[in-house]
């Protein structure tokens, strides 16, 4: 049976938030023949059963993997392989679509040019996330909404350049989120994810504008998602993505400390609670840069 959208769900233990995200998936606007397709890496809570109970209203199979043979890239291209839908649609477990005509916005951006094969929404934090995380999240998104039209829509396209492209501005060009993103079927079958650990839709972001397509920044088609990271946890993250952005990648880097600063000056809060934030958040640059001077002393050493 061929299907408009396949829906795309990797999942491992995420039995706190998959049921919101299936019944929102169930309420989501426009009559479309839709598969969901969850890859399940040896979940030891009880995901697979909630998943269960939207079988039939999801139209929704499962099929679960090693955890040892999850892998980012490749774990999502067994699902490309496998789909039907004309239109691949990635969620993260623990991302949930603000807005019920998601469906029909992927359908409107992608008419807008034949050569629009991905389209992405910004990131809204949960209410719970920690202060400064909140902001990264908060302020890692702004640096493309100043550049949306009155519809909330940017078009990447470098024959007219919303910025100008350079090294420096090459992570605003390259920017895609499988956490909640679509991309025509017909793109991704012959253009797979690279079999990475971290930062897959990067890389094919990346591609996406050096072979000359285009893709699709639309804010209507925001998701709720976030994570609440410890001190270890948050410097293991940034070590990966700092990691494939400069080195694997060689990409610029902007550490945009100047709107997490002005977030934290104008916070609804007291003067105390803003210095001792100001505090977090110059501990958080602390291990940024730890990571990035480790960064250029392997550099160094391999010269």
């Amino acid at each position: 049976m061929n299907f408009d959208f396949s829906i795309i769900i990797p999942t491992y233990n995420g039995e706190k938030t998959i049921g919101r995200l299936l019944k929102r998936l169930v309420s989501l606007a426009g009559d479309y023949n839709k598969e969901v397709i969850i890859i399940d890496s040896q979940s030891t809570d009880k995901t697979l059963f909630i998943a269960t109970k939207y079988k039939k209203k999801l139209n929704l199979k499962t099929l679960k993997i090693e955890k040892c043979d999850f892998n980012h890239g490749g774990t999502r291209n067994i699902g490309v392989k496998i789909a039907q839908g004309k239109f691949i649609y990635f969620l993260s477990q623990d991302a949930i679509p603000l807005n019920k005509n998601i469906l029909n916005y992927y359908i409107e951006d992608f008419k807008i040019n034949k050569k629009i094969v991905a389209v992405f929404g910004k990131h809204i934090p949960y209410k719970n996330t920690p202060i400064i995380q909140k902001f990264e999240v908060i302020c890692r998104w702004e640096r493309l909404d100043k550049f949306t039209n009155k519809k909330g829509i940017l078009i990447y396209d470098k024959q007219h350049p919303f910025i100008i492209f350079s090294k420096e501005n090459s992570l605003d060009w390259y920017v895609i989120s499988n956490t909640s993103c679509c991309y025509k079927r017909s793109f991704l079958i012959k253009n797979l994810f690279s079999k990475s650990k971290y930062g897959e839709d990067l890389m094919l972001g990346k591609r996406i504008i050096d072979m000359g397509f285009l893709k699709v920044y639309d804010l209507r088609c925001s998701v709720l998602h976030s994570h609440t990271y410890n001190l270890i946890q948050y410097f293991r993250r940034e070590n990966e993505d700092l990691k494939l952005r400069l080195l694997h990648m060689n990409l610029g880097i902007k550490l945009n400390i100047f709107c997490k600063f002005k977030k934290i000056v104008t916070f609804d809060c007291t003067l105390l609670q803003k210095f001792l934030y100001i505090c977090q958040l110059c501990f958080y640059y602390m291990l940024k840069i730890i990571i990035i001077s480790q960064f250029h002393k392997k550099d160094e050493a391999s010269t």
